[in-house]
């Protein structure tokens, strides 16, 4: 089952961060991916026939989280960023064809900025126990509380 979330994506990479530093190893699976969707037929801005039209590329950073203990539940939150705005092809120039791993100070820094793209977050998850599970887990983020 998949379900929109109303998450402060800054505030989920802010306490992740932190609950790293305070547990250790930290209790959650973390990866962050960064891809490039081309577009063709955008319209260049200063002109108005389909021969001008142009490609753009799009960043997408995604970011997942899960527990790594079964007892804390089956769930996996997925933020998505798509920035149109950004930096968008890496050093070399081109376009790789697999998504690229990076860690996540590195998604902060290149997908967390404001007024940077659509930010799309879901929770994931196979039955209503971790749902529960889940729950348990949100309002440890809202009151920015880490278990010692």
């Amino acid at each position: 089952m998949e379900y929109e979330l109303d998450i402060d994506a800054r505030h989920l990479v802010e306490w992740l961060k932190a609950d790293v530093l305070s547990a250790g190893a930290g209790r959650f699976e973390i990866s962050a991916t960064r891809s490039f969707v081309e577009e063709q037929g955008v319209p260049d801005s200063g002109s108005s026939s389909a021969e001008d039209e142009a490609s753009a590329t799009t960043a997408v950073g995604v970011l997942e989280v899960r527990p790594k203990l079964d007892s804390s539940g089956n769930w996996t939150i997925r933020v998505q960023v798509e920035d149109m705005g950004g930096p968008h092809l890496p050093e070399e120039g081109s376009v790789p064809d697999e998504p690229e791993e990076m860690s996540l100070e590195g998604f902060e820094a290149d997908f967390l900025l404001p007024d940077r793209g659509a930010v799309f977050a879901t929770l994931e998850v196979d039955t209503d126990a971790d749902r529960e599970r889940f729950v348990s887990f949100a309002n440890e983020l809202r009151s920015d509380r880490h278990p010692t």
